[in-house]
Parts: structure tokens; C-alpha cells; sequence
């Protein structure tokens, strides 16, 4: 997959693909939380709806997956029309 969210200063899998956003900036919204023997692990949504899962351990934080954003439509919505959140 190629992505034009990058720039020439900033390394390749610092930012959401989708989005551009940076993946060490704040508002991401915590999913969930586990603990592991190594450290945690950690998933996320980006403001675009992107699922990330995120490892947290001694060699710091790192996206080792993530997801497209949820579709847009009524596929991504619930009955009352409120956006879904699940991917």
C-alpha cells in the first residue's frame, strides 16, 4: 500500500496512512488495554476510524496493525443513525 500522508522528515509508519495523523499525537480514543508479560498492549481508534493495535513495552510504543476506517453509510451506522464505532 502506498501512502502520500508521509513527508520526507518524518519516517514511514509514524503516521495513520488513511489520515495523516501522527501516531504519537493526541486524540486517539483507548479501545481496550491488556497487560502482557512484556509490557501492554493497547488498541486504539484515530480520529478517522482507524483500529490500530498498539505495543507498549521497553522499547517504546509501536503500531504493529491497523485497520482501514469504518465505511461510510449506513453500513457503518446503527438503527438510530449514530456511527457504529466497530470496525
Amino acid at each position: 500500500m502506498t501512502s502520500t500522508a508521509h513527508t520526507d522528515d518524518r519516517p514511514v509508519g509514524d503516521a495513520c496512512p488513511y489520515c495523516g495523523w501522527p501516531d504519537r499525537a493526541e486524540p486517539f480514543q483507548v479501545v481496550s488495554r491488556h497487560g502482557t508479560a512484556a509490557g501492554h498492549t493497547v488498541w486504539t481508534r484515530c480520529g478517522c476510524g482507524s483500529l490500530q493495535m498498539r505495543v507498549v513495552d521497553a522499547r517504546g510504543m509501536r503500531v504493529v496493525s491497523r485497520s482501514r476506517p469504518a465505511a461510510e453509510g449506513p453500513a457503518a451506522e446503527g438503527a438510530d443513525g449514530v456511527r457504529c464505532g466497530v470496525v
